[in-house]
């Protein structure tokens, strides 16, 4: 299992919101505490390009919402094009 560590603390899953807009390390570690990774700050930075920076909770709540196509339907769709 992997855990998030901010600042070096553990920080529960349901805490993690409020807790990363503050952050200044983030960690996952496994069971035993090794770092398995660090996630990079700032998540977005200035010289990220424009479709980096389109990726907002709001537009990723929207794509969910679908429609949504089978692998077939996209061959098809894109060999019409």
């Amino acid at each position: 299992m992997v855990a998030l560590y901010v600042g070096g603390q553990k920080v529960e899953w349901a805490d993690a919101e409020k807790v990363l807009a503050e952050a200044e390390r983030i960690e996952l570690r496994n069971a035993a505490g090794k770092v398995l990774g660090v996630v990079p700050q700032p998540l977005i930075r200035d010289d990220d390009p424009d479709w980096v920076k389109a990726i907002t909770p709001e537009a990723i709540m929207e794509a969910r919402k679908g429609p949504f196509l089978t692998l077939e339907e996209y061959r098809k769709q894109t060999e019409q094009q």
